[in-house]
């Protein structure tokens, strides 16, 4: 392995904190124990976890619904993004090679034969130094991808902020054209009821006039 970083050192696939499934490590140690009598202090939990002891870093995920830990040490310097890319990666490769069936069934190292080598193939490329580049370069491609939805949603917003602008306006275009007619439609009303109050007005005075001549003059005008 290239040592000229911090390494994952060691890894297992453990049932129920007891029965391990498959591990893997290149180097010599009792691995296996110190990390078993970590787990027994570990709670189980859907959260990615990690638990630091002295110079190493114990990072573990939780398959709840299988009961399954994928476990890894590895040197504290490390950190914990690299840790917890290999473990999502072992454990998507776990779960494509084994059903639930197999998985509830299986006795100590019954998946060690077949998966030690996946194991092995994930924890040096992920101890390589070329995931550091693979991992940033991702990293930089998920922050334009993070930066052009977000700028996709500020012009969708924006998009549905005109389009409520554009409906406001017309609503309030129809309104005013609905208003200029009534408004039209009232004065049109109201002429003619001062029209006729002054035609009904001119007519009475006219009335009072003629009774007034005719009172005074009789129909014959004999007495004007």
């Amino acid at each position: 392995m290239d040592r000229e970083r911090p390494q994952i050192i060691y890894a297992l696939v453990i049932r129920g904190q007891r029965v391990v499934l498959a591990e893997y490590t290149a180097l010599a140690g009792n691995f296996q124990q110190a990390t078993i009598q970590i787990l027994q202090k570990l709670e189980s939990t859907h959260e990615w976890k990690s638990y630091i002891y002295g110079e190493y870093a114990f990072h573990y995920i939780v398959d709840q619904s299988l009961n399954l830990w994928f476990v890894c040490m590895a040197e504290r310097l490390l950190g914990r993004r690299i840790p917890f890319g290999f473990l999502q990666a072992v454990q998507d490769g776990f779960l494509e090679a084994y059903t639930a069936e197999q998985v509830e069934s299986a006795i100590a190292y019954g998946m060690q034969e077949n998966f030690r080598e996946r194991l092995r193939e994930l924890m040096e490329r992920y101890n390589s130094q070329d995931v550091d580049r693979v991992q940033s370069m991702m990293a930089k491609v998920q922050h334009i991808n993070d930066h052009l939805m977000d700028s996709i949603d500020k012009i969708l917003e924006r998009q549905e902020k005109i389009d409520l602008l554009v409906h406001r306006s017309e609503v309030l275009s129809a309104s005013a054209s609905s208003f200029r007619r009534d408004a039209e439609h009232l004065r049109r009303r109201v002429w003619w009821q001062n029209a006729r109050t002054m035609a009904v007005m001119a007519c009475v005075l006219v009335i009072a006039i003629l009774v007034v001549v005719l009172a005074s003059c009789g129909f014959s005008f004999s007495h004007c």
